[in-house]
């Protein structure tokens, strides 16, 4: 445990698991494929972020604890256990937006086919974008977390988005995509 043990260490740590939990764990499942062991890799983050020195690493939270996950998760694809993903499960654990019944169909169907094209993408491609749009991430965090340069994560988005919108037959190019709840349901497996 670090020097900072106690009180005040064990109230940071929770307000970071309350924060960081369910993102990193739907991160790491697209990693890994196998909800119950990303649930496992996000809980040995959390464990070694108890042993860290609060102010050593407060700054950059989120991009070190998706470092962490994203290390952790690729040691276990590494040792063989990787699973195959199931994208039509995630799609169906979520649940859908207000809305009439029609708004909901045709959400659904969208995000159902965006869902298909991303995970048709290349793996680096779908990472980034996973990490931008449904996890908020700046590029500099991205970089940090897959190790990329910051411009080299700005191509790779562009490349992403660009064969999205190709795969999707969107022929307008959007110079700067901004996210909204329906492109991080998808990039995450599902609709919101």
């Amino acid at each position: 445990m670090s020097d900072d043990a106690g009180p005040e260490h064990a109230a940071w740590v929770k307000s970071a698991l309350e924060r960081f939990e369910g993102p990193l764990t739907t991160y790491v499942r697209h990693l890994v494929g196998d909800a119950e062991r990303a649930r496992d890799l996000v809980q040995e983050a959390f464990l070694r972020l108890c042993r860290q020195d609060r102010a050593a690493i407060e700054a950059t939270l989120a991009p070190w604890l998706y470092t962490v996950c994203r290390n952790l998760a690729m040691d276990e694809r590494r040792k063989g256990r990787h699973m195959p993903r199931t994208n039509m499960e995630a799609l169906e654990e979520r649940p859908t937006g207000a809305g009439s019944a029609e708004d909901a169909v045709e959400g659904r169907d969208l995000a159902a086919r965006a869902l298909v094209e991303v995970a048709r993408l290349p793996e680096g491609l779908q990472e980034v974008l996973r990490l931008k749009f449904a996890h908020g991430l700046s590029y500099a965090q991205i970089a940090q977390v897959t190790g990329l340069s910051p411009s080299h994560v700005g191509v790779k988005i562009h490349q992403g988005m660009t064969a999205l919108r190709k795969r999707m037959g969107v022929l307008a190019p959007v110079a700067t995509p901004v996210p909204t709840p329906l492109s991080a349901a998808v990039l995450e497996g599902g609709v919101s």
